[in-house]
Formats: structure tokens, C-alpha cells, sequence
């Protein structure tokens, strides 16, 4: 498991999520953080979609996402 980083929290702080229900909200039922830290469910995603210093382009695309 690994905790959001500083620019994931901000992210979901501007856009009013916290992060135990942005955890729900990806099928982890218990509330935690299991995804990668950049805050895209998918743990690989730092390294594959993206490098390490840059931001995650999917955590905005996923929170525009009306679901």
C-alpha cells in the first residue's frame, strides 16, 4: 500500500474528495490508499504512464469522469 503524494492530495483536496472516499470510490472498501501514489488506481502506474516527477495526467481525467 502506499500513501498519495503531496500533488494527489491537492488534487483531491481542490476538488472536495478526501482521500478514504477516493479510496471507495476505486474499490478499496476499507477506506486506504492501495493504488499507486500518485493517486491512479492502477499500483504501476508511476514509471508507465508517467515518470516519476511528473504529474499523474489519469487522477484528473478520472475525477472528470461523471460515474
Amino acid at each position: 500500500m502506499s500513501k498519495l503524494n503531496a500533488n494527489a492530495r491537492e488534487v483531491l483536496r481542490d476538488a472536495g474528495i478526501s482521500q478514504a472516499a477516493w479510496a471507495r470510490k476505486n474499490g478499496f472498501q476499507d477506506g486506504r490508499w492501495h493504488g499507486d501514489k500518485c493517486g491512479c488506481p492502477d499500483d504501476r502506474c508511476i514509471g508507465y504512464h508517467h515518470d516519476e516527477n511528473d504529474d499523474c495526467g489519469c487522477l484528473p481525467a478520472l475525477l472528470a469522469d461523471p460515474e
